[in-house]
């Protein structure tokens, strides 16, 4: 844990290579000192039909999915922390955002938890 989950165009190849894009954000993450290094996930999931504010525009947005237990502060700068990192891997895009999200501790499962 985490999972990030980056959604972006697909076309946004066109001005970042998605292996530093993916890199970017699983390094910040696990730079925040939340989670034990080596438990940070990242993936990608490219969209080729989108509109952004009714346009065709390049867009990134992320879900990162973490355990329960960390403050809301914690959890606020952890996404702003990845937000800055995009502004300057990604300046002329616009569309931006992360969301960190929280899940329960008590319905989670993994392989990991069943040995």
């Amino acid at each position: 844990m985490p999972h990030c989950v980056i959604e972006c165009s697909a076309d946004l190849a066109d001005i970042v290579s998605f292996e530093t894009l993916v890199k970017e954000v699983h390094d910040v993450t696990e730079s925040s000192g939340l989670f034990s290094t080596g438990d940070v996930k990242a993936r990608l999931v490219l969209s080729d039909d989108y509109w952004v504010g009714g346009r065709r525009e390049h867009f990134v947005h992320i879900i990162c999915h973490i355990l329960s237990g960390r403050t809301v502060l914690q959890r606020k700068q952890l996404a702003d922390s990845i937000v800055v990192t995009l502004c300057g891997l990604l300046p002329s895009v616009e569309m931006l955002s992360v969301d960190v999200r929280e899940i329960d501790k008590n319905t989670y499962s993994n392989k990991k938890g069943l040995r």
